[in-house]
């Protein structure tokens, strides 16, 4: 399995930059994943909540920040200072109309960017830097990516990523009768969920490329680490009824930081600080 080149992911994500925030992006070639979202989501905005700065005037980069999902829950907390960074154009424009929605008052600014190779940011610029789900594994390149969000983050400043995990991929080319995948999956961290590749990693993995990336690792997470092991049907009847999702993400938030879970979770999420 052969790298995809940077245009190319470039190319998959213009084409479904319209469709990334909802059920039209690119086609599954399978249908057994189970990612849980609506769990995952949670989880991962309350870490991210959990170490941003109260500083309102802080700079943060949102690294592959896609259509500006997270950048807009940033500003509507009043975090006025956002860089959403992104390979693809097409997705920055989608960013750039959904923040012309927001009455709220911000200097957010949209920049393409390879998040592998940021040369548009210069070294400690900021505050406070993310990435989130894709970009970290989409670029086919996780090590230099993490070297990179610790590159351009300040002395003591928080870097977060998140990725798919390779251990729970395993069982779902498995149930979709792709063995041979799966056994691939497990020799080389490369899947495909659509028709471009992705890296999937554990969490001993992502952790060594933050050490590498002189980034210090302060918590590991999955998201989540119960729900997207629910059949689908039974996911959906418990994510709409409020008393029992309530319980089932405080059942998620009481055990998502175990590690023995966290390389079998729905998403891994590493959170670091430059020391």
């Amino acid at each position: 399995m052969k790298n995809v080149p940077k245009t190319k992911v470039e190319e998959i994500f213009d084409k479904y930059a319209r469709g990334y925030s909802s059920d039209a992006f690119a086609p599954a070639r399978y249908d057994t994943a189970r990612a849980a979202m609506s769990f995952a989501d949670d989880i991962t905005w309350l870490f991210l909540t959990k170490y941003l700065p109260k500083r309102k005037s802080i700079m943060i980069l949102d690294a592959g920040g896609g259509d500006g999902y997270w950048a807009q829950k940033l500003a509507e907390l009043g975090y006025n200072n956002i860089v959403v960074a992104d390979i693809s154009q097409g997705m920055l424009n989608e960013a750039a109309k959904r923040f012309s929605k927001l009455k709220t008052n911000h200097n957010v600014i949209f920049v393409k960017s390879d998040i592998a190779n940021m040369k548009e940011f210069k070294t400690a610029t900021f505050d406070f830097v993310f990435s989130q789900y894709d970009a970290v594994s989409l670029c086919m390149k996780p090590a230099e990516a993490i070297k990179e969000l610790g590159r351009v983050a300040k002395k003591g400043a928080y870097v977060i990523a998140s990725l798919d995990t390779k251990f729970r991929r395993v069982p779902e080319l498995i149930e979709a009768g792709k063995i041979s995948e799966a056994e691939q999956l497990l020799k080389t961290n490369i899947s495909y969920d659509y028709d471009f590749p992705q890296h999937n990693l554990t969490h001993e993995e992502l952790a060594e490329y933050f050490t590498k990336a002189g980034v210090n690792v302060i918590e590991v997470i999955g998201a989540p680490v119960f729900m997207h092991q629910i059949n689908k049907q039974t996911l959906q009847k418990l994510e709409t009824d409020p008393k029992p999702r309530k319980r089932l993400l405080k059942m998620e938030l009481a055990h998502c930081t175990n590690k023995s879970l966290v390389n079998f979770a729905g998403h891994l999420q590493i959170v670091g600080q430059k020391p």
